[in-house]
């Protein structure tokens, strides 16, 4: 099972099993656009079903840079709507 797929299925798990989601992100050293969509369709599972996803991150890590450079800008609660720039 690819790296994606694990984190899809564990996504998928705490949304049916939580109201309310946090991911942190403060410690990545890579991620890729995949990962990133993934991330995105899990808040948009989330709010579908009425719960709470947030990504938390330091706000100058290489989480936060990969997201500066696909152009995708999320607020620190995901409930929201995202902005894609």
């Amino acid at each position: 099972m690819s790296e994606c797929a694990q984190v899809q299925a564990s996504l998928r798990q705490m949304i049916e099993d939580h109201d309310a989601i946090v991911v942190t992100c403060g410690q990545v050293t890579q991620i890729d656009l995949a990962m990133l969509q993934l991330l995105i369709s899990a808040r948009k599972t989330a709010d579908r079903d009425a719960k709470s996803f947030s990504v938390l991150s330091q706000g100058n890590g290489t989480f936060d840079a990969r997201l500066a450079e696909f152009g995708i800008c999320f607020s620190e609660n995901l409930t929201g709507s995202d902005q894609q720039g």
